[in-house]
């Protein structure tokens, strides 16, 4: 869970920092009157967020966690099940 938090933490932290940084260049273009406002969205989308080989391997290792504690939650559950049905109710 920790490694899961910590990956997700740092996925949301590139995500926000990439937007950041779109968006002082795009005020920087605004301010020095480049672009008005019509051509804001082409601007803005012009750009594609390139994520890194270390953020592949971030997320990939993210949704490998996630299907592991799927499957674990799946397994002890069916455990219990299986303990609950041989012990007999009183």
């Amino acid at each position: 869970m920790i490694l899961f938090l910590a990956g997700l933490g740092y996925m949301i932290w590139f995500i926000m920092v990439s937007a950041l940084n779109r968006l002082d260049e795009t005020l920087a273009m605004m301010k020095g009157d480049i672009t008005k406002m019509p051509n804001l969205p082409d601007i803005v989308g012009s750009k594609i967020l390139f994520a890194g080989l270390y953020q592949d391997v971030v997320f990939y290792v993210l949704i490998c966690l996630w299907i592991f504690a799927v499957i674990d939650a799946y397994r002890i559950g069916r455990q219990r099940e299986l303990q609950d049905k041989e012990i007999p109710k009183v």
